[in-house]
């Protein structure tokens, strides 16, 4: 019979047992003639590594990628190489644009960078000096009040210009501010427990801000990094413990229990977004276990993680470098994702594993397990473990090879696998190039 093995991660971290289905390095696309199939994640290949630790930003502005890193900003060339432009401050950071100027965020302090004459500035204080993010929006720049609920604006297409007055409170909720977002031609301001949606009213100066009627939503951010940008919207990891979808005034709601239970019992750093091949990815970020990735194309989730050991994503923000995706590491190192099935020196490990199979109580003898893999590019082999117990415990890998380059006839098949009451398997591989496998495996009983 044919089985489906998996649709998506599902593995509750708490309770295994119950599903211990999981995607690792690889993701479900559906093909023309309507097969799902499992194809590999992006690789990184190394492009250039900074004087530094913890890359805490990075941003484009007029089609240059900057990064914040170890107390500086940096341009990232696309030749491989990087410049460091200027010295800002430790921290978290954020990075916008403004009529060609680099407007950044570093710790609580407030930093423009003038292309032009390659120099850095610290403007003089606004409405308040402790900053804590900014955004472009409407030819200003706003920033938010780091600890507080304030955020002002620079006077309009200058964003060294900070007016006494130009602010305003973000009073809806008794909450502090968080984060500013632009989006939709309208600014959303995520704070602690709660959001606040506010447009540009066209006036000038202290009146060119104002909240729109019934704009405050009871979500707010989990953290200030826990956001990225894709394009039409937002994805958050909310102050619910959720993750959402945020576009057109509106929250939709897309982590599932697994996910929710990963946020909850581990330590989420941050949200990234990349896109590959018609799919663009939101990534939620752990300190402690693979990221959870969100396929915005199939409404799906997979996990991304790194080394043999299918370790942490090491990985920090993201942003487009000319028509790629780099992404920066915590190490200092900015790296771009290729289909290059590494990951650095380190081989990319993918990983399959099913949902329990239950053979309705009765202890059945598993005569034949098959795979359908791509054939016939390169040769490589796959290993498979199986788990009598719900994903407790597995054996020892069974390989099997798949094939060399022009073999595409081989049957990838296990014979004589025991018995079972109830079956999951576990299948990995680590060879250098892309394959893809079927979603259906077939078992003789």
């Amino acid at each position: 019979m044919l089985v489906e093995l998996v649709g998506q991660s599902g593995r509750d971290p708490d309770n295994v047992s119950a599903n211990p289905a999981r995607l690792v390095n690889v993701y479900a696309e559906r093909t023309t003639e309507g097969e799902r199939v499992l194809k590999s994640v992006l690789g990184m290949d190394f492009h250039t590594q900074l004087d530094g630790v913890f890359v805490r930003s990075m941003g484009r502005v007029d089609g240059v990628t900057y990064a914040v890193c170890g107390g500086r900003l940096w341009r990232i060339n696309m030749d491989g190489s990087s410049t460091a432009l200027g010295d800002l401050d430790t921290g978290s950071a954020s990075i916008c644009g403004n009529n060609g100027y680099v407007c950044v965020q570093a710790g609580t302090r407030y930093f423009v960078y003038d292309p032009d004459t390659d120099t850095i500035t610290e403007p003089a204080a606004g409405a308040f000096s402790d900053i804590g993010s900014v955004e472009f929006f409407g030819n200003y720049t706003v920033l938010t009040e780091a600890g507080g609920r304030r955020f002002q604006w620079s006077a309009l297409a200058d964003p060294a210009d900070l007016p006494g007055l130009n602010f305003s409170t973000a009073d809806g909720k008794d909450d502090n501010l968080l984060r500013a977002f632009a989006m939709d031609g309208r600014l959303y301001l995520f704070k602690e427990e709660s959001t606040e949606l506010w447009y540009n009213t066209g006036e000038a100066g202290a009146e060119a801000m104002a909240r729109v009627a019934g704009g405050v939503w009871d979500i707010g951010l989990l953290a200030r990094n826990m956001i990225c940008r894709f394009e039409g919207g937002a994805f958050i990891v909310g102050s619910d413990n959720r993750a959402h979808l945020v576009s057109s005034g509106g929250f939709q709601p897309v982590s599932t229990p697994p996910v929710e239970t990963a946020i909850k019992i581990n330590r989420p750093q941050a949200c990234l977004t990349y896109a590959d091949e018609g799919h663009t990815f939101c990534a939620i970020i752990f300190k402690d276990c693979p990221a959870w990735c969100y396929d915005l194309a199939t409404g799906e989730w997979h996990e991304r993680a790194e080394g043999v050991n299918l370790g942490p994503w090491n990985v920090a923000a993201s942003c487009l470098l000319g028509r790629e995706w780099a992404i920066g590491r915590n190490d200092g190192q900015i790296s771009i994702l290729r289909r290059s099935n590494s990951d650095g020196p380190t081989p990319l490990t993918r990983e399959i594993t099913s949902r329990t199979l239950r053979m309705d109580g009765v202890r059945t003898i598993l005569r034949e397990f098959e795979l359908f893999p791509q054939q016939g590019f390169s040769a490589g082999t796959i290993n498979l473990h199986i788990s009598r117990d719900g994903g407790s415990t597995w054996s020892l890998p069974k390989p099997k090879p798949i094939g060399g380059q022009g073999e595409y006839g081989r049957r990838i098949m296990w014979r004589q696998l025991g018995q079972a009451r109830a079956l999951a398997v576990r299948i990995r591989w680590t060879m250098p190039r892309d394959m893809c496998l079927s979603t259906q495996a077939r078992i003789a009983t």
